[in-house]
């Protein structure tokens, strides 16, 4: 046993927080006068100890008293080493720093208290009173201050350096244990050299590296640690591996879960002391907080009945009579409750905690996914009190649950404070450090946020093929999307469940979806993407947003749809088209660069606002093995039934914004004039029965949706591509046509007619100007040497912006000839 225990490495939990640490750093903690902990000096202990931790130390905030409480009984607590968190700067910037100290006595912290203006003093100090010590989250810019002028100066003063903390991101061991392999003897020199300093401890390139978990609530002590050798049987054996540097750090980095649960650990002890009339008996709820943080060892059956017979002996009357929530927050207080009692036995992780004497909001990731069921289930429940409220004419009930909208974002205002905090330094790391995530374009990893993605529309095809070319590549990037049934399934998709999903008016096919924003946003904290591309302005464009604020890192926006054009389309009011108008203003003005499908496109966002310098064509592409005139098949439409000769062929999603209308007319026209055409429609959309009821009667035959192989033949066997839409960015389809072998007719307004040549490829026809179609179609029906001219597709192509001389060959692969076939 005795060999067995020499060879088990020794642990400790080198920085923990008691009640002693009062003074908190965060400003809302100050504002509160709510200290950093609540956790009893023993109760710290006695986790530790759960945690197999063979030696316990306390770190409070300028203060040993909680410490020594357990120091001075030796017999009851053995194993405790004395240290604290000493608060210390930079004398010439004031840049604030925290240092570790273990095994001091009283008047070693008086000492080190009366010099903590200068860091200076207090690493001389430090070093002639042969303290053991650790520089606590080295790269923690705690008043945004922290340099690499004050690294350096950090490496020459102190010998230990806290390399993982519980509390903080993986990405700070990540940028700054590299910056310790690289010291050397010689690189210490340059040091001293550079900033004028000689060097303190011997072998001062060889670092002491701990860990500790940071805690302040009882949820992590001893889950990091710094691990010793099996032959440390003693306090003073700890703290020589400190001072000689024999140690290493070991367990868990920090997490924003961890922090949140940490802040809301705090804060309900907070609340139970502050708000809750302390001294009162517990009642149901309050029991219920005290065993999630670990105060009560367990919920038992018989203190809920004790709570609930004090509750009817105050008012025998509650029970007896409906109890009405006050206002919003009492409606999340009742769905939350509800949803905590049917959804508690799904979470079996948490009643093992119980069990084992600890907190369950320490088991982070289940008390999370419990939380976010909870939210569910609370969005809905208001969803169907705003239901209730309207059908019974209950504007009270309305009010009510916008305020419960309020409440419900203020429980999970712990998870965004922490995602937010967590990144605050991201950005910051490599340059400090010159070590960390610089990611290369290859490296890359992108996050894309869209709306639409099962769809049938050019937007949702335009990001499945593109995230398939980026897969094949070997690019890092993940499509977030959000809605209740994931049709097409993706290795590149990331889908979140809606907390709510409701069909658009007038759009019933297309979803509007509530996405679960702290899911959303703790899913991309743990991918740590470099780059952010939002596609859509929906809830998740909105989400994509926040996520790149979180992570800092740029923010890239896409202009696919003319949405303010649709709105003036669909409902005819100025004031609702203003509206959408200033909102897409808003949305992709605080992009870093937006892409614009075209040319006239890039025109309308200056015109809301877009700075030119933040503009870039996002160039157009097609597949050239799909879309290509050797796929024509001379019996394809005699296969389908289809008798007449010549064939135009639309693309397309069935809408009104599409001008579809226009084109039955023109199409009527046309047939009026002659009886060998047939009009051919492949797509699908809600326009899709009136368009069948203006085409009937004539030689019009809908297909439905189709997808790109199907697409192949369709297009090369066709004679004529019409496409007379007057909103689209861009028009996909116009430029599959043409790689297709097919002459276009577009509209003059908006985007296709950059993707073509007038007079070379097709014809630009007045858009509102249905004879002028029924013209244009039969001319180039008649002349079948002009319909059948043919040039190459990657010469044919508009010029982009920075070429304006030639034209730029924009193939998802590279270009080749497509020639019309000769029929």
């Amino acid at each position: 046993m005795a060999a067995a225990s020499l060879n088990t490495p020794k642990r400790v939990d080198l920085h923990c927080h008691s009640i002693a640490s009062t003074e908190g750093d965060e400003a809302v903690l100050l504002a509160l006068n709510c200290p950093e902990s609540y956790s009893l000096p023993r109760q710290v202990y006695a986790q530790a100890k759960l945690r197999r931790m063979d030696f316990v130390a306390l770190t409070d905030h300028d203060t040993i008293a909680g410490v020594k409480s357990l120091a001075d009984q030796k017999e009851e607590f053995p194993g405790v080493i004395v240290g604290e968190e000493l608060t210390c700067y930079f004398p010439e910037d004031a840049c604030k720093m925290h240092v570790l100290v273990w095994g001091l006595n009283q008047a070693d912290h008086e000492i080190l208290q009366a010099s903590a203006q200068d860091i200076y003093r207090c690493a001389e100090l430090i070093e002639r009173r042969n303290l053991a010590h650790a520089v606590a989250h080295p790269l923690y810019r705690q008043n945004d201050k922290l340099e690499r002028w004050h690294l350096e100066r950090l490496v020459l003063m102190f010998k230990g350096f806290e390399c993982l903390n519980g509390a903080h991101s993986p990405l700070h061991r990540d940028a700054f244990e590299p910056l310790l392999d690289d010291l050397d003897a010689g690189g210490i020199r340059k040091l001293a050299q550079r900033h004028g300093m000689a060097p303190r401890w011997p072998q001062p390139w060889i670092k002491a590296r701990t860990g500790g978990s940071d805690d302040h609530g009882l949820l992590n002590i001893g889950r990091t640690w710094t691990e010793f050798s099996g032959e440390v049987g003693s306090v003073e054996a700890v703290l020589e591996g400190l001072r000689t540097a024999r140690c290493r750090p070991g367990g868990e980095a920090g997490s924003s879960l961890k922090l949140a649960h940490n802040f809301l650990g705090v804060g309900i002890r907070y609340y139970q002391q502050n708000l809750s009339g302390a001294g009162k008996s517990a009642d149901t709820h309050s029991l219920l907080l005290e065993t999630l943080i670990g105060q009560r060892p367990r919920l038992r059956k018989r203190d809920v009945i004790k709570a609930s017979m004090r509750r009817i002996l105050r008012n025998p009357l509650s029970f007896c009579r409906r109890r009405k929530s006050s206002g919003g927050a009492g409606l999340v207080g009742a769905l939350a409750m509800r949803s905590f009692r049917g959804r508690i036995g799904e979470h079996p992780a948490l009643g093992q905690a119980m069990r084992s004497g600890l907190a369950p909001l320490g088991e982070h990731e289940e008390v999370f996914r419990l939380i976010s069921g909870i939210n569910r289930d609370i969005a809905q429940g208001i969803a169907a009190a705003v239901r209730s409220s309207l059908a019974e004419g209950q504007l009270g009930g309305i009010f009510d649950a916008i305020a419960a909208v309020a409440a419900q974002q203020f429980i999970l205002l712990p998870y965004y404070f922490a995602l937010f905090h967590q990144n605050r330094e991201r950005q910051h790391l490599p340059r400090i450090t010159g070590h960390g995530k610089c990611a290369d374009q290859s490296a890359m990893r992108v996050g894309l946020f869209t709306d639409t993605f099962d769809q049938i529309n050019g937007v949702s095809r335009f990001i499945r093929d593109m995230a398939a070319q980026a897969q094949q590549r070997g690019l890092k990037l993940v499509v977030h999307t959000c809605t209740a049934q994931a049709k097409l399934a993706a290795p590149y998709r990331k889908n979140f469940a809606p907390l709510l999903e409701r069909g658009l008016p007038r759009y019933p096919e297309v979803s509007l979806a509530l996405p679960p924003i702290a899911e959303v946003m703790q899913w991309a904290d743990g991918q740590q993407f470099d780059a952010i591309n939002v596609d859509t302005p929906g809830p998740m464009g909105l989400c994509g947003c926040l996520v790149a604020a979180m992570l800092r890192v740029p923010l890239l926006g896409t202009y696919h749809t003319d949405f303010p054009a649709y709105v003036k389309r669909y409902t005819g009011d100025h004031r609702l088209t203003a509206t959408t108008a200033s909102y897409m203003s808003w949305f992709y003005g605080r992009m870093e660069r937006v892409l614009s499908r075209s040319r006239e496109y890039q025109s309308k966002l200056v015109e809301m606002g877009v700075g030119p310098d933040r503009l870039a064509l996002a160039p157009p592409g097609f597949n050239t093995e799909i879309f290509s005139p050797q796929h024509r098949d001379s019996q394809f439409w005699a296969r389908s039934g289809i008798r007449e000769p010549l064939r135009l062929l639309y693309c397309g999603r069935i809408s009104l914004e599409k001008n579809l209308g226009m084109l039955a007319k023109a199409f009527a026209q046309l047939c009026r004039r002659r009886c060998d055409t047939a009009l051919i429609v492949a797509g699908d959309g809600p326009y899709l029965e009136e368009l069948r009821s203006q085409l009937a009667g004539l030689p019009a035959y809908f297909l439905g949706y189709q997808n790109d192989r199907q697409l192949g033949p369709i297009y090369a066997s066709s004679d004529l591509f019409v496409f007379p839409s007057r909103t689209d960015t861009m028009g996909q389809v116009v430029i599959e046509a043409q790689a297709s072998g097919l002459p276009v007719l577009v509209g003059d307004e908006g985007g296709p007619r950059e993707v073509m040549d007038h007079d070379v490829t097709g014809l630009v026809v007045d858009a509102g100007n249905a004879p002028a179609w029924a013209e244009a179609m039969d001319a180039l029906l008649n002349d079948e040497p002009l319909r059948r001219s043919s040039k190459c597709m990657g010469e044919l192509l508009p010029a982009h912006p920075s070429r304006a001389s030639g034209r730029a060959r924009t193939s998802c692969r590279p270009s080749r000839c497509l020639s019309a076939p000769a029929r």
